[in-house]
């Protein structure tokens, strides 16, 4: 079986500075290629044979949308090749999610796509680079990988990408589900095992399988004691089509925000309601928020809630057909 390989950079691609600083990197490292990384990497050979497809090299936090696009087109076409049989995609963790997520919910395909980073540069003391890029391998070559979604496959535990986010800074263990718990693990003798298969829509299933629409501008605010309108009227001004509002759990605003939100409900801008609570953050659909056009986020982050909004805002759906996707997803 063949394994196309995806490299976009972040820490799992970075030379590095000096064997025990975990930081300098961040700013002065250079990151390798795909082709090199695997090259760096031997015992790959051993898991699967690996056809490297050569993209961007950048940190995470320089990826945007329209990397996103291409990225999803790209693979979509290699996974397309009967010889390919899963594709593999290293990322900075910084955004991992978000790409992962997006991936998630546009690919057309039943079969396994695994993205995989690192927390430390391969030439560093206690690297986890080359243990993660292997894992990554192996659960992709799995054949109880096929038809489970996009994964994100770091620290042997293997996560949806609607589930995963990054709790931690420096960690090992920074990519976590918080809400729902990973879906299975590589165990010390390198087996796969899953333990659940995620419940709602991706990839082959999703109604945005194959969207290649660009996505509409969506931005994030926050509630914190005296927020204002100032946000939101300059988003709006910037020309968002949607906002997610981030409230206090378990989803309220202050009173400037609520008048802001609503006025920009009136103007036909789609609001969904999140809360800043991440080990219960879906907000339940109660009539003080629904009665004034509010779309209860479910349980994704607020990032992850953007993303998804700016999928149903680019399908043009209505309001209620937008809060029932987020039902739904």
């Amino acid at each position: 079986m063949t394994i196309a390989f995806f490299g976009t950079g972040g820490t799992i691609s970075n030379r590095g500075t000096e064997p025990e600083n975990y930081l300098d990197y961040l700013d002065y490292g250079t990151v390798m290629d795909a082709r090199e990384l695997v090259e760096m990497n031997p015992t790959l050979d051993e898991i699967a044979e690996i056809r490297v497809e050569p993209f961007w090299a950048l940190r995470s936090k320089y990826i945007t949308a329209a990397h996103w696009h291409d990225l999803a087109q790209r693979i979509t076409r290699v996974l397309n090749e009967p010889e390919i049989t899963g594709a593999v995609v290293s990322h900075g963790t910084g955004t991992m999610e978000e790409t992962a997520w997006f991936l998630h919910l546009v690919i057309n395909t039943t079969k396994p796509v695994v993205v995989v980073g690192a927390q430390r540069p391969g030439s560093t003391v206690a690297s986890d680079t080359q243990l993660n890029l292997s894992d990554a391998f192996r659960v992709a070559t799995n054949p109880a990988s096929h038809n489970i979604g996009v994964t994100v496959v770091m620290n042997r535990q293997i996560h949806s990408a609607r589930d995963v986010t990054k709790v931690a800074n420096h960690r090992l263990d920074a990519m976590q589900s918080p809400v729902r718990g990973p879906l299975g693990v590589i165990a010390a003798d390198h087996g796969v095992q899953y333990w659940r298969t995620p419940p709602n829509p991706h990839t082959c299933q999703s109604r945005f399988a194959g969207l290649p629409t660009p996505l509409p501008r969506v931005d994030i605010v926050h509630a914190y004691t005296d927020a204002d309108a100032t946000a939101v009227e300059a988003f709006l001004s910037a020309g968002a089509r949607g906002l997610v509002a981030v409230g206090y759990p378990p989803g309220t605003l202050t009173k400037p925000l609520d008048d802001a939100l609503e006025q920009a409900i009136a103007q036909n801008i789609q609001v969904v309601q999140a809360s800043r609570g991440y080990l219960e953050p879906a907000v339940m659909a109660r009539p003080g928020l629904t009665q004034r056009g509010l779309i209860p986020n479910t349980d994704i982050t607020p990032a992850k809630a953007k993303i998804l909004l700016q999928l149903c805002l680019a399908q043009e759906l209505t309001p209620e057909a937008t809060a029932e996707v987020f039902a739904t997803y």
